[in-house]
């Protein structure tokens, strides 16, 4: 019987009818990368590869600030980032990892899918304003949004 090459190919028959199923060894040159950046066999995959589920609510907007909650249905430990705007200008971008009892009570998730956001001097100034709050990224308002504002300068 003849023997396979150490570094070569090895080829393994599955059945009679059907095709050979072809193993090589790895790439030599490979040998010599970090064991941390390559320790996977076959294609990598992410930890969790199902799509995003996203839920939201835009809670309070008032002259005091703007507060919501949001998460991700098949990621309830990480947390979302959402966008919240003056009509179509992005005023800013925020994290939904503030813990929030009702949130937990709710089951959503961990609770940790709060956020405020401190409405800026520049809305202050007794005009109009519809604040709008979006899951960063995408084009998915979050629930009950756009709400309205007008505040002035002296106002908390």
């Amino acid at each position: 019987m003849n023997r396979l090459p150490r570094r070569g190919c090895a080829i393994l028959f599955l059945s009679l009818t059907t095709a050979w199923l072809l193993a090589c060894t790895p790439n030599p040159a490979k040998e010599h990368t970090s064991p941390s950046l390559d320790q996977s066999v076959g294609p990598s995959v992410p930890a969790n590869s199902a799509p995003a589920v996203l839920e939201g609510y835009q809670d309070i907007t008032n002259c005091t600030g703007i507060r919501g909650w949001a998460w991700d249905k098949n990621r309830p430990n990480e947390p979302v980032k959402v966008e919240i705007y003056d009509g179509d200008t992005l005023l800013a971008t925020v994290t939904a990892g503030d813990f929030r009892e009702d949130l937990l009570k709710a089951g959503i998730g961990n609770g940790k899918h709060g956020f405020t956001y401190p409405v800026p001097l520049r809305l202050k100034d007794d005009k109009p304003h519809s604040i709008r709050m979006k899951f960063a990224e995408t084009h998915s308002d979050l629930k009950n949004t756009p709400k309205p504002i007008n505040c002035t300068f002296n106002q908390p």
